[in-house]
């Protein structure tokens, strides 16, 4: 895929999660983030849930602090942080 059609699939998938973006990501971002993003993003909240307890188990204060903001599926940084985080925590651990 090209860049600007994964940036329409990415805001498409922003509208429908109803988020107005993910930090770090927008038109300067290079192909594979927006690729993440767009995973993270497809990700369903039940495996979300699962991977926040994958983190409050590896880093219980880290869960503390992303509880304590509120809905993570929907925070601009805490979604892809709890993505990213877990996926590396199951890989590499």
């Amino acid at each position: 895929m090209k860049k600007w059609e994964l940036l329409q699939k990415y805001n498409k998938l922003l509208g429908e999660k109803r988020m107005t973006r993910i930090d770090g990501i927008s038109g300067n971002s290079n192909k594979a983030d927006i690729e993440n993003a767009i995973a993270c993003l497809e990700c369903s909240d039940e495996q979300l849930d699962k991977y926040l307890t994958v983190i409050e188990l590896k880093y219980p204060n880290v869960h503390r602090t992303i509880s304590g903001n509120g809905d993570y599926k929907r925070h601009f940084h805490n979604r892809l942080y709890v993505y990213n985080t877990a996926r590396f925590v199951l890989n590499y651990a």
